[in-house]
Parts: C-alpha cells; structure tokens; sequence
C-alpha cells in the first residue's frame, strides 16, 4: 500500500511539473497590464486536480488490471500488456471527466493524450518503486 501512494505522489509530482512547465509564461515574455501566476501557482493548482484523479484511477486500475493477470506465462507480453490497459484506462477515465466537466471541445485530443500518458507514467514509476523496494541496491 505505501507503494503505491508513493507511486501516485510521485507520478502526480511529475505529471504537474510537466503541466506547470508546458503552460509558464515565462517572465520575457509576458505582455504588459497583464496578470499571470507564479509557477509554483501553478504547479499546485495542478496537483490539487492531479492527484485525486491519480490517487483514485490508479488504485482502480490497478485492482483491475493486475488481478487480471496473474496466470499469465510471459513476462514481456504481461508487462506490454499491462501497459496497454493502463494507457486505455487514463484515455476512458479522460473521457469520463471530460464529458462531466467540459463544455468546450478544442482541447479534447491533447486531454487525452495527457490522461493515456499520466496513466502509463503511473504504471512505468509504480513498477519501478515495486522493484526498486524489492531488489534494494
């Protein structure tokens, strides 16, 4: 269990630094009269959003995905697998959270890029932490 919330702070972490950095302003380019939010701003806003949806999606996911795959044989196609769903879960719950909170469309392809590799993103550090702890170096 501790795992996975270390999974999920450090995957809501790195997805709201990527977030933060993509939509900066940085102070050169800022036009004149105008307000802007400091990065830190904006790097907790998108925690406050990020890590509910990856707290909760990922403890989901992982309960359906994994349990699903016990008896399988092959490593590499599991993980393949496995990483496939994970990108298919964050796309179906992008959508869900879309068509619930979205009354404009223009930026629907991008969401969903972003939900599919928040959810890959969650899978490749959630196996990386079940590793890291269990092979100490």
């Amino acid at each position: 269990m501790l795992k996975k919330i270390a999974a999920v702070i450090l995957t809501s972490v790195l997805v709201s630094g990527f977030l933060t950095y993509w939509s900066y302003t940085p102070i050169s380019e800022r036009a004149d009269d105008t307000m802007y939010e400091s990065a830190s701003g904006i790097f907790t806003l998108h925690m406050i959003y990020a890590l509910p949806i990856i707290l909760i999606s990922g403890f989901l996911t992982d309960f359906l995905v994994k349990n699903g795959f016990k008896g399988f044989s092959s490593v590499r196609l599991t993980v393949v697998f496995q990483a496939f769903l994970y990108m298919l879960s964050g796309v179906i719950i992008g959508i869900i959270l879309i068509l619930q909170f979205t009354k404009d469309d223009s930026n629907i392809p991008i969401s969903l890029l972003i939900a599919g590799s928040s959810a890959l993103l969650y899978f490749i550090v959630s196996r990386l932490i079940e590793r890291t702890w269990r092979h100490p170096a």
